[in-house]
């Protein structure tokens, strides 16, 4: 078999966890490296361009801290990959404050397989996005807000969107939204959830990245034909034919 260009490192991780994760990317066809933490791996990431860094909890030979210091640092091939952790449920609150401070995603083997594996999925799938201002209506919890929430969007994809505004919301928010897209008809309708804050240090902006659950009826064919016309003329505009 040849050899992939995609590339995962495991760090640390528990041979249970290492058991529980790797189907996943065996199927999708990634290469999987398993390492324990040393300076070498600082380099091994400094260097290498993985799709993803899956991390166990705790950790043998570094820091958390060390180890996103070094993917983050300006040069690093591993600027933009994506941070997973793998932890105990005991461990959960120690690690929790390192979620969108470096860490994307945290899961615990205890979790059901699937919620497991869609937080894999949601950092492997890159869906194409396209940058787009338009107003967005969240009608959260009651403990969560008393009243409807007006944002804006920063980017919208096929899984998910980008939100700015004066408001952030907990990590697993659920939430049912209205978005109104320009010359698109009427608004797309569903529930969403909260996957992760924007860190405005590092990416310029103050927000949160969303997941949709559930799209209204119709609405799914309408946001696909949105973004691949969006895409379409975006490709128009810089090609030299």
């Amino acid at each position: 078999m040849e050899p992939s260009d995609r590339h995962v490192l495991l760090i640390d991780l528990t041979q249970e966890v290492f058991e529980s994760l790797s189907p996943i990317f065996q199927r999708e066809g990634f290469d999987l490296h398993s390492v324990e933490s040393s300076a070498f791996v600082l380099d091994l990431i400094r260097g290498t361009p993985f799709e993803l860094l899956v991390l166990g909890y705790p950790m043998k030979g570094l820091e958390i801290g060390e180890l996103i210091e070094a993917a983050r640092e300006p040069g690093s091939m591993c600027l933009s990959t994506g941070i997973l952790m793998a932890v105990s449920e005991n461990d959960l609150d120690e690690v929790m404050p390192w979620l969108d401070h470096g860490v994307n995603r945290i899961v615990t083997m205890q979790w059901p397989r699937a919620h497991i594996w869609q937080a894999v999925g949601d950092l492997l799938e890159i869906a194409p996005r396209v940058h787009i201002d338009a107003p967005i209506q969240l009608s959260l919890p009651s403990d969560v807000a008393r009243d409807v929430v007006l944002l804006r969007t920063e980017n919208i994809s096929k899984s998910g969107a980008l939100l700015t505004g004066f408001r952030t919301f907990p990590h697993g928010t659920r939430f049912d939204f209205t978005l109104v897209l320009p010359d698109a008809g009427p608004p797309i309708t569903g529930s969403a959830e909260v996957v992760r804050r924007t860190s405005s240090e590092r990416e310029g902006m103050d927000g949160f990245g969303m997941r949709y659950l559930v799209l209204g009826m119709g609405d799914e064919a309408r946001l696909d034909g949105f973004i691949a016309s969006r895409l379409s003329i975006k490709a128009s505009e810089i090609s030299p034919w």
